[in-house]
């Protein structure tokens, strides 16, 4: 039963996925934001969850390779301001602190 892959219905599967994946992504950071916003201190449980949408957004960026750049540059905008709600958030520290003192060292230089 040996049946030939086409190539074409992978690339409009993996098209397909990349601008539902997007649609996801740019949801996701509105409604983090929201909750990024909502937050009365670092512990609360809104920043916990801005905070774990914000690192799968940064790890999912960069996987995009069917989105456009329009859709990529919205998504980093999404991404800096969600970063920036996050470290207004009262008693908490900001974002590449955390990792810092996480990882016992920089965690990057922008």
């Amino acid at each position: 039963m040996g049946t030939l892959v086409h190539f074409p219905k992978l690339a409009e599967l993996r098209a397909r996925t990349d601008r539902d994946l997007v649609r996801i992504l740019n949801a996701d950071l509105d409604r983090s934001l929201a909750l990024a916003t909502v937050a009365a201190t670092g512990r609360s449980v809104f920043r916990a969850q801005a905070e774990a949408m914000y690192s799968r957004a940064k790890t999912l960026l960069p996987k995009l390779s069917g989105a456009t750049p329009n859709e990529l540059a919205e998504l980093e905008g999404k991404l800096k301001e969600l970063s920036m709600a996050l470290d207004l958030v009262p008693g908490t520290m900001d974002l590449e602190e955390r990792s810092a003192a996480v990882c016992g060292g920089n965690a990057h230089a922008n």
